[in-house]
């Protein structure tokens, strides 16, 4: 049992198991369990309608923990798919019975359609003209119905307001064209192939599709009964939309508690990661992308002008630094260490946010795990403790879980540099100062 006031830290990992209930409609490889986020927050000495934050909200874990502990969530991502994700999971149970009924307007209004998918529709990238036709048809149904009577605007524009009820349908979506473009997984859990030929998109027929979003819808039904009783008492209250971590619209010393996993020190490419999901949305993959790409922390795209390297960072930010620019591996200056100073970067910016966000003696819990660069430890940990001084944020408490498979055992080539691929995944636990 936790100590009075002390916050009950579980591992955040998610097991190997499939994901139960609203976690399963839309498994996000980052971030933590919501047993982990729900029992932390339970723990927690937070007044009923206290405000929660996660400024890297991803697939909503921390919100929808929040809101089954009876708080105020407020979430934020860059990527308009994330916001559009954790919407769904804090769709009302009293709405779950009208989804339905819903999906039959949605397919009849879409087979109705005569739209055609147009030349540079992102779609199309993976999906023959008339599949990406049969999907682009669902989804301005699907924007018709339930984000604005006109079809002509594109969802990605809409993720701000869009609706619980909009958002789940919209999540089912990616689901049916995730799973129609399953020869495009790679390796690597976070990247999608793109076909090497049009010859090579895949080509299912309308009614295939249509039967594949409908069984989605179902499938989420029916993964949709865990939620919390005090949902049911009164509707959740939450704010998720699109920001930058180190830009929040949100005021001074008005958070109670942070929790979040800030974007892992590993180069994975966030983007790339959804880019399925945005061009359903219709995000153009040919204009704008790379500003997306980015500006999410993490990127592996190197910036016009890299930072300097700051003396506030701490002493292991600036020694790690180092080591990687003079490392003896190719490019290792020229391109690795410059991403590395964009992150740590963002990273401080991120955590000056979080200190001008939360209440005095509020308490922020990040979750961060420890990474190479070739043999040069990265020790997340020890670097946000020293980062978070500058933004009055102390650390009063660290606990290590280790994990014995990463992202690094991908790669092969990384046993050139260390026969080991586990790593540590902590929980730090900071508190405002005065």
């Amino acid at each position: 049992m936790a100590r009075p006031h002390q916050l009950l830290i579980t591992n955040p990992k998610r097991g190997a198991a499939p994901q139960k209930g609203r976690d399963n409609w839309f498994p996000f490889y980052a971030g933590f369990s919501s047993e982990f986020a729900r029992q932390l927050l339970a723990s927690n000495s937070l007044p009923r309608g206290a405000t929660v934050m996660d400024p890297w909200n991803g697939g909503g874990t921390t919100t929808s923990s929040a809101v089954a502990n009876g708080h105020k969530a407020i979430g934020f991502d860059l990527n308009p798919v994330m916001p559009v994700v954790a919407k769904a999971r804090l769709l009302p149970d009293s709405e779950i019975a009208s989804i339905l009924p819903l999906l039959a307007d949605v397919l009849r209004k879409a087979g109705l359609s005569k739209r055609q998918s147009l030349q540079n529709d992102p779609l199309r990238i993976w999906l023959a003209p008339d599949a990406a036709t049969a999907v682009r048809r669902i989804e301005r149904a699907l924007y018709s119905l339930l984000v604005s009577a006109s079809d002509d605007g594109m969802a990605v524009n809409a993720v701000q307001g869009m609706s619980c009820l909009a958002a789940f349908f919209y999540v089912a979506l990616f689901r049916a064209v995730r799973s129609l473009l399953d020869r495009f997984k790679g390796s690597n859990p976070t990247w999608v192939l793109r076909p090497r030929s049009s010859s090579a998109r895949v080509r299912p027929n309308a009614m295939t599709i249509r039967e594949c979003f409908a069984k989605s819808v179902a499938d989420m039904v029916s993964h949709s009964q865990d939620v919390p009783s005090t949902w049911v008492a009164r509707r959740p209250e939450f704010m998720l939309g699109l920001a930058s971590s180190d830009n929040l619209p949100v005021q001074d010393e008005t958070i109670d508690f942070v929790l979040s996993s800030p974007p892992y020190c590993t180069r994975i490419d966030y983007g790339v990661a959804t880019s399925v999901e945005l061009a359903v949305l219709g995000f153009l993959i040919s204009r704008g992308f790379r500003e997306l790409r980015a500006a999410l922390i993490g990127t592996p795209t190197i910036h016009t002008e890299t930072p300097d390297a700051n003396a506030s960072w701490g002493d292991a930010c600036v020694s790690l630094l180092n080591r990687i620019r003079n490392h003896p591996s190719k490019a290792a200056e020229a391109y690795y260490y410059k991403t590395y100073v964009q992150y740590f970067a963002a990273i401080s910016r991120s955590l000056c946010e979080l200190g001008r966000c939360l209440k005095p003696q509020a308490k922020c819990v990040l979750v961060v795990q420890d990474s190479y660069f070739k043999d040069v430890h990265i020790d997340l940990a020890r670097t946000f403790a020293e980062m978070a001084l500058s933004a009055s944020l102390r650390l009063r408490r660290q606990v290590d879980f280790p994990i014995s498979r990463t992202f690094g055992s991908v790669n092969s080539r990384s046993r050139h540099y260390r026969h080991s691929s586990s790593a540590t995944e902590s929980v730090l636990c900071f508190v405002k100062n005065d």
